[in-house]
């Protein structure tokens, strides 16, 4: 994720070895002041957004895209999420736009002035935006109308505080799991009347990725990257020999593909996550990586997969694994 907050907390980058350059390619780039935060894909159809209303459009896997009109009258897009054909976008000042077709672009009435960092919505409409301060919003129809849960966050913390919450995951039976500063890993099953802690710590946590098999990862400051095994129950941190700001994380389907970007940082798991590597290309040492998505690659033979990267200068960069 593509966190104002967490890409501005810190420029350190790291990591020991080096995994196999993959031929990074740039498949678009924008004006050195755009930035990308925010991706999804159904199959080879996809949808980026950024600053200013940015949104990018492809339907052949990223090989080409479209940039769409600006939207949300020029405020930053800071998440995505497409399912069934559909779209949502939330950003700055509590914006949330939808879209029947992730072409046409309906900007709804805020619900909240906090940031909408985090957004994901299952095949069946049911939708949650997260953001600043402890916002927690859920929709029921497709995200055309939205309802503000209130979490108790002193009986959660122990204290007055409202954590950032960035990452956001709804299973198809409408359990929705969330991620956010303190470590946090939270998730209900009741449409959010409560919430269970499934982890909590030091740092900020940025994003959430699932796997096969009950594997969840999160990622975060410091090199941070958390990995489940059974569905989120407990949770290990695993040594990434990182410092750097991690933003998103993508799993392959087959579970052996993990990917984690972040600040001048692109770490490569072969192993299912139990360890990581730094992409070795010299460009991924470069710029901000804030959004990361994978895609079966028909090209590369059996259980290959294009990789596509987005973030600074609004470019989305390809590796293929």
């Amino acid at each position: 994720m593509r966190t104002l907050a967490l890409v501005a907390a810190t420029l350190l980058a790291g990591g020991v070895g080096a995994a196999e350059a993959q031929d990074p390619q740039v498949k678009i780039r924008g004006t050195p002041h755009d930035f990308l935060y925010g991706m999804s894909f159904e199959g080879r159809a996809g949808t980026a957004v950024g600053d200013h209303g940015l949104v990018l459009a492809t339907r052949d896997g990223g090989q080409t895209w479209t940039r769409q009109p600006a939207v949300a009258g020029g405020l930053g897009l800071l998440t995505v999420s497409r399912s069934q054909g559909r779209c949502l976008a939330g950003g700055q000042q509590g914006a949330i736009l939808r879209s029947d077709d992730c072409l046409h672009w309906e900007s709804l009435k805020p619900v909240t002035d906090a940031r909408i960092l985090g957004m994901h919505m299952n095949a069946r409409g049911v939708a949650y935006a997260v953001g600043g301060f402890g916002t927690v919003l859920r929709s029921g129809d497709w995200g055309r109308t939205w309802e503000v849960l209130a979490i108790d966050w002193k009986a959660v913390l122990g204290t007055d505080a409202e954590p950032h919450l960035y990452g956001v995951k709804v299973d198809d039976d409408g359990a929705a799991t969330l991620a956010g500063e303190f470590e946090l890993v939270l998730r209900s099953q009741d449409g959010g009347a409560r919430w269970q802690v499934l982890h909590r710590g030091e740092r900020a946590l940025s994003a959430l990725a699932t796997g096969p098999g009950g594997r969840l990862y999160a990622v975060g400051q410091e090199g941070l990257v958390l990995r489940s095994q059974d569905d989120g129950r407990t949770w290990a941190a695993v040594d990434t020999g990182s410092h750097a700001v991690l933003t998103d994380v993508w799993a392959s389907p087959d579970g052996a593909l993990v990917v984690a970007v972040g600040v001048r940082t692109v770490l490569v798991s072969r192993d299912g996550g139990s360890s990581f590597a730094p992409a070795a290309a010299a460009a991924l040492r470069q710029g901000i990586h804030s959004t990361v998505h994978g895609i079966q690659d028909g090209s590369g033979g059996s259980g290959a997969h294009a990789v596509l990267i987005g973030g600074s200068a609004g470019a989305v960069t390809q590796l293929r694994f």
